[in-house]
C-alpha cells in the first residue's frame, strides 16, 4: 500500500508554481554555467592573446626596425609609399626589366629586385590581416563598450532617481556622474584662461541671434603699423570679464 501511494504521487502533475520554481532554477543555473561559443572569451584567454601579439611585435622590432633611426612625421612624409598607383608602377618596373634585362641600368641586380618586391609582398599581407584584425577587434571592443555603458546608464539613473527620493548619500553620488554629461566651456574652465578665436566666434553669434546675454567689449591699444595689439573682453554666459590679447597691425590714426 505505502508502494503504490508513492507512485501515485509521484505521478501526481505538478502546479504551475512548482513548474515556474523549476524553470527560474534552470535559468539561474545555466546563467552561473560558463558560457560557450563567442562568449567564451574570459580575461585569461584576452591576455594571453595580449602577450603573445606583444611578443611577436618585439621580435618584428628588433628584426626589421633600427631603434636608434626612428623616423619622424617629417621624414616619413618624404619617402614614397605603396599605394594603388606605386605599387602598380614598381610592378610594371619588375616586369619590364624581367622580360628586358638588356634595358636595366647599369650594376643593376634584376634578381635582388624581385627579392625585394616579393618580401615586400609579405609586408603587405601582414599589413592586410593585421588591418583586418585591428578592424574585428574594434568591433568587439565596441559592443563591449556599448553593453558596459548601458549598465553605468543603469547606476546613473538609479542614483537620479534615489537623488530626487532624497535618499541619504545619493546625492553626491549622483552629482559624480553627472558632470559626465556636462560640456564645460573652455573659458569657463580656468579662472582668467584666454578665450579661443573659436569661443568668440560662437559668443558673438550668440549675441547677434538673441541666444545669449552679455557682451564682447573689443578695445584697440597701439594702433600701429606692426605691433599692434587688441584687447577683447568676453563676458558672454560667464559672469565674469575674460581678456585676450591679440597682435594685429593697424594703420596709424
Amino acid at each position: 500500500m505505502a508502494k503504490s501511494k508513492a507512485k501515485a504521487a509521484a505521478a501526481e502533475p505538478k502546479s504551475k508554481a512548482e513548474k515556474g520554481a523549476e524553470s527560474s532554477a534552470k535559468g539561474r543555473a545555466q546563467a552561473a554555467a560558463p558560457k560557450k561559443g563567442k562568449e567564451a572569451w574570459d580575461t585569461g584567454e584576452i591576455g594571453g592573446i595580449v602577450s603573445a601579439v606583444e611578443q611577436m611585435l618585439n621580435e618584428f622590432m628588433s628584426a626589421h626596425v633600427d631603434d636608434d633611426s626612428a623616423m619622424t612625421g617629417r621624414e616619413r612624409l618624404r619617402l614614397f609609399g605603396a599605394g594603388v598607383r606605386n605599387y602598380g608602377f614598381i610592378e610594371k618596373a619588375w616586369d619590364i626589366v624581367r622580360e628586358n634585362p638588356q634595358f636595366a641600368p647599369s650594376q643593376f641586380d634584376v634578381a635582388q629586385f624581385g627579392a625585394d618586391i616579393e618580401s615586400f609582398d609579405m609586408f603587405r599581407q601582414l599589413y592586410f590581416l593585421l588591418e583586418k584584425f585591428l578592424q574585428v577587434v574594434n568591433e568587439a571592443m565596441l559592443t563591449r563598450s556599448d553593453a558596459l555603458f548601458r549598465e553605468a546608464l543603469r547606476v546613473y539613473n538609479n542614483l537620479r532617481e534615489m537623488s530626487r527620493g532624497r535618499v541619504p548619500g545619493a546625492e553626491p553620488l549622483y552629482r559624480a556622474l553627472l558632470q559626465f554629461f556636462r560640456r564645460r566651456r573652455t573659458a569657463e574652465m580656468v579662472e582668467g584662461e584666454e578665450p579661443t578665436i573659436k569661443q568668440l566666434e560662437r559668443d558673438f553669434n550668440k549675441l547677434i541671434h538673441g541666444h545669449a546675454d552679455g557682451e564682447i567689449e573689443v578695445v584697440s591699444e597701439k594702433p600701429r603699423v606692426s605691433g599692434g595689439v587688441r584687447k577683447v573682453v568676453d563676458k558672454v554666459q560667464t559672469g565674469r570679464a575674460v581678456v585676450k590679447e591679440t597682435a594685429q597691425a593697424e594703420i596709424d590714426k
